[in-house]
Parts: C-alpha cells; structure tokens; sequence
C-alpha cells in the first residue's frame, strides 16, 4: 500500500516538511488548526461526495443538476477577484495556427551546430553533467531564441515546443547534457520529485511497470488522464524520448480561460476552488494531509494548482488513505467542472521524438491521451524535470505555494539528489523498479 512507502527506517512515517520548513513557515501552528477543524467536521458526520480518479460525467451532471437545484449559491466572484481575465494565458483550441508554428520552434542546422559546440565546450570543463547551466553551455544565437520562450512560457502563452532535437545523434550522458542545458535557458532551478531525491523522471510503460505522470511509480494505465498540474513547479518541463505506437498526446488547456467561464456562469464554484479547505494526502507521512486552496488570485495573477490523484485517490493503485477527509458535494462537482470546461478548449500539439515541451504550469492544465505500445516497439517515454526560475519570471507565489516550492527546490534536509539518466531496473528481470513515493 502506499502508506508503506514513505517509512523512516525506525517505522515511524517520514516528516513531510523538514523542520527547517517548519519553523520558517510555522507550519505547526497551522497544523494544529487544521486538525481542530477537521474534528469539528468529524463531529458533525460530514458526509464526503462519491467521486474518484477517473472522471465520471454522468455523476457530474447528477450533481450539477442537485446544486443548483437546491440553490443559495453565491452570484458573483470573490470580492477582489476579476470578473474576466485578458491576456495571452487566455486562449482556446482555435487561437493557433494549425501547422503549429505559433509555439513550435524547429531548430536549425546552426543551431544543432551551436547545441554540438556547447556540450563539447562543458564537457571539457569535466564538470558533472547535472552541473549544466546558461554560464557553462553557452548558445550565443540560439539562447537569444530560447530566452524568447522563457519569456513566452511566463508572460505570454503560457507554453511552447523546441523541435529537432534526436535522440539518436547523442549517447544517453550526452543528450540529457544537451536537454538540460537547453532547459537552463528557461528556468536554472531543478527540483527533486520525490522523497528519495530524483532529478529526472522517466514516464515509461515497459513490462508492466512505470512512473505516473503526477509522480508515481505505479502501473500507468493507457486510458486517458484527467486534467490537472504537477503542483510543485513553475515550469513543467517534458523530454520525448520515445512515442507510443498510437495516442499518447499531452493535451493542453488554460485554466485562465476556464476561470472566465466560470466567473461567467458558475462563480460558486470559483469560491469553491479558492477556499483553503481542499485536503491533500501526503500519503503515509506526517502530517497525513494539509489542506490549502487550488485557484489563487494573487498580484494580478491567476494561479492554478492542483493533483487529482492528492485529493481523490488513484484506486486500486493508490487508494486515498485512511483517515484523509475527503471531499465535500461542492469540491467534488468544482474539481470535475474545472476538467470538464477544460476539455472545451484544449489544444493537442503533436508529437516527435526529441521534442522538449515547456509547460507554464501555474497557468496551464494538462492530461494526457489513452495510447498503445505494440509488441517489439518502442515503448512511450517521457523524461520530466520540474525547473523554477529565481531570476524574476517566476510569478510571485502566495504563502501555501512558497512553502510548497521551497520543499522541492530549496529543502535539502536529509535528502540526496539522484540523476537517473536512465530508468532504474531490476537487474534480475529489467523491469523498472519502485524508487520511492511522490514529493508532490
């Protein structure tokens, strides 16, 4: 079970902040409230909505139609909240040219010229390959295009493609040199992903086992994922090693433009959203859960954070633990309004081998697509890195976000980082081993 998993070597369950985090956020005090209002709730026999990991629509609608049937919902948004957001981050699935050109950019034959020259000129530094930065991997044309969609991922549409890259041309060392570097560009700051300390996540489906996109290392199930963020990062950044032999697409969508339908049509459930009672499972650490908002709006920005799997579970796979509060009748039909409208406007940029994604993830929901891996090809595989940049494109973050950013990019207590380049396998059958719990 996946309590078991986050397990101190004395048995008791492992911190979830460290107690450095703890002190500077006073994270105790917190905790406490939290607990008074959960009892509070106990007592009162609150009953949690019947909702689960795979979106049910026609459960959906049933409680769309008992809401509003029942009525007393608030009218309008938030005091100080806008009644309509404008900008680049809002936009649908007919706001891009459909040969993709508005956010793919193609490298060149220079800039492969460019790419080859910074990876000889770092490696005769003999620095380590995850020591990669701007400073030492120096593309003096083509950073000016990559610093282009930095400022793109963080103050324009909210994402882009680099294309051209192969995988082919480079030993594993080397192209996760060259993917680094060129994702150095965008933000410098890489975060661990989970307890054990990993750097660089493999999404692979091989022989049973794999790593969940939301963290994971569970069986990855090739229906298709509801939407949501990865929580703990400012820029999702995702490496294309390998395609599946069909679908797999990571779909796209701007919880910008799902926020102004909602603030159109249901703003009770941008209340919802924004009220610091939603309970996320830290599974089998201490404390059990906390509980903090999924929608802030904060120095002019929208932001969106959240992991379906936290809050509802992943049955049979990982079950939501015992004793978490589950959701209320509201939480559940705002998390599944939140997918739902998102599915009206999302984009699906194809896919090539060597694509390197950038993904504004306090801006953007993401999902991704059913596929298949046929016998005797190539399985998909993703490799996933969680990048921050602290040189000022980061949007200002509330206080529930900082505390959650400094766990994975600025905590370093007790933990190591590690940099699989490749997948860790069982040496006895070469499936992919278990490594540890998720960090989000």
């Amino acid at each position: 079970m996946a309590s078991t998993l986050n397990k101190s070597s004395s048995g008791a369950p492992e911190p979830y902040y460290s107690q450095g985090l703890r002190a500077r956020f006073q994270i105790d005090g917190v905790r406490a409230e939290q607990a008074k209002a959960a009892a509070v709730a106990s007592g009162n026999g609150t009953a949690f909505a019947d909702i689960g990991y795979e979106v049910n629509e026609a459960k959906y609608r049933a409680r769309v139609e008992a809401r509003v049937k029942a009525g007393g919902l608030p009218t309008s948004v938030p005091a100080g909240w806008p009644t309509e957001l404008k900008g680049p981050l809002v936009w649908t699935s007919d706001s891009f040219k459909q040969d993709e050109t508005d956010y793919v950019y193609n490298l060149t034959a220079d800039d492969k010229s460019e790419l080859l020259k910074a990876l000889e000129s770092f490696k005769a530094l003999g620095l380590d390959g995850q020591k990669v930065t701007k400073a030492v991997f120096p593309l003096p044309n083509l950073g000016k295009r990559l610093d282009a969609i930095c400022h793109d991922i963080y103050d324009g549409k909210g994402f882009a493609v680099v294309r051209g890259l192969n995988p082919d041309d480079y030993d594993v060392a080397d192209l996760t040199i060259v993917y680094l570097g060129i994702s150095s560009y965008v933000a410098g700051r890489r975060g661990r992903q989970d307890q054990r300390g990993s750097m660089l996540i493999h999404v692979i489906k091989r022989g049973g086992e794999s790593e969940d996109e939301d963290g994971d290392f569970d069986v990855q199930y090739s229906e298709d994922k509801p939407f949501h963020t990865d929580t703990v990062t400012d820029t999702l950044c995702l490496f294309t090693q390998e395609l599946a032999s069909s679908g797999g697409l990571s779909v796209l969508a701007s919880a910008w433009t799902v926020y102004n339908e909602l603030a159109a049509t249901r703003p009770d459930l941008i209340h919802t959203l924004a009220a610091p009672d939603w309970p996320f499972d830290t599974y089998g650490r201490e404390p059990p859960y906390y509980r903090r908002a999924l929608q802030y709006f904060y120095e002019g920005k929208l932001i969106t954070s959240f992991s379906r799997r936290l809050l509802v579970g992943h049955a049979p796979f990982q079950p939501r633990s015992a004793g978490v509060p589950g959701l209320t009748e509201a939480q559940a039909e705002a998390l599944d309004a939140v997918h739902f409208i998102a599915r009206k406007h999302e984009i699906k940029p194809r896919m090539e081998r060597g694509d390197i994604r950038f993904i504004n993830n306090m801006a953007l929901l993401h999902r991704r697509e059913a596929f298949e891996n046929h016998p005797g090809s190539s399985a998909r595989h993703l490799v996933r890195i969680w990048l921050h940049n602290d040189e000022g494109a980061c949007w200002a973050l509330p206080t529930p976000l900082r505390l959650a950013w400094a766990r994975i990019f600025d905590d370093d207590e007790g933990r190591d980082e590690h940099w699989d380049v490749e997948p860790i396998r069982n040496p006895d059958n070469g499936r992919i081993m278990r490594v540890g719990g998720s960090c989000d």
